[in-house]
């Protein structure tokens, strides 16, 4: 199904496996590049980003299970991610493609290009989960609220805040909780693509520190910072985030 959203013509698509059902869409064209949203929100995270990106790329962003439009099978599971979304790739026949992800999304992406180094090509990691955050979930829950309304974190989507907003206590109960108790140091020692790390220097949901350790953590990895962002840097400066991502892509 095509649709027009915001003058971008995007195709709309389903995926289903092991009870779960993915929502995913299609914008543009060219070598495949695949977004992975974070905790909470929706694909619709990156929307600022995909006129820049799908001017060069054929981008594809997916709902993560109980996010956005796609459903989900209780309990929800970190580590069940990377399969699901493995089986999703292969189904596509595509040529590896660049991952990124952002928070939550950023473990699922390291842990795919982990698992299923075949299928990737390139990984981006955006203000992600990899390392212990040597928090607790009730720290984090009042980390993400500060987080989502603190300055330097742009302009939210319209679609973006529907999803947010709409209520899924037990997947949002189930997640958070993953994530707090989350490590995949192990696949991030074994992971040979090209890596570009992003973080906001503001960032009060998982500071800076994080990010140096995520670098040190990655045998292929470079970081860039954004002095003035906080947790959503491709919400705030959407064009030079893209420019960021686009000349990594494009140099490696």
């Amino acid at each position: 199904m095509s649709t027009q959203t915001n003058n971008l013509q995007e195709e709309q698509h389903t995926f289903s496996a092991d009870g779960q059902q993915l929502h995913y869409r299609v914008i543009g064209m060219g070598t495949p590049l695949v977004l992975i949203h974070g905790f909470g929100v929706s694909s619709y995270l990156w929307q600022w980003t995909l006129p820049y990106l799908s001017a060069q790329h054929q981008v594809i962003v997916v709902d993560l299970p109980g996010h956005g439009r796609s459903t989900y099978v209780s309990p929800w599971c970190l580590r069940a991610m990377a399969p699901l979304l493995a089986q999703w790739l292969r189904s596509l026949q595509l040529p590896p493609v660049a991952l990124m992800g952002q928070s939550m999304g950023g473990a699922i992406a390291a842990h795919l290009a982990a698992s299923a180094p075949e299928l990737i090509s390139h990984l981006v990691l955006v203000s992600a989960v990899g390392v212990p955050l040597q928090t607790t979930y009730l720290q984090l829950v009042r980390r993400a609220f500060h987080s989502f309304f603190q300055p330097g974190n742009g302009s939210y989507p319209v679609e973006l805040v529907r999803d947010i907003l709409r209520p899924r206590p037990r997947v949002l109960w189930q997640a958070g909780h993953e994530v707090a108790r989350s490590d995949f140091q192990r696949e991030l020692a074994t992971i040979m693509q090209p890596t570009l790390i992003i973080w906001g220097e503001r960032d009060v949901l998982l500071p800076i520190s994080l990010g140096y350790a995520l670098q040190a953590a990655l045998p292929h990895a470079r970081l860039n910072t954004f002095p003035h962002c906080g947790h959503r840097p491709m919400l705030a400066e959407p064009a030079l985030f893209s420019k960021l991502v686009l000349d990594f892509l494009h140099e490696n």
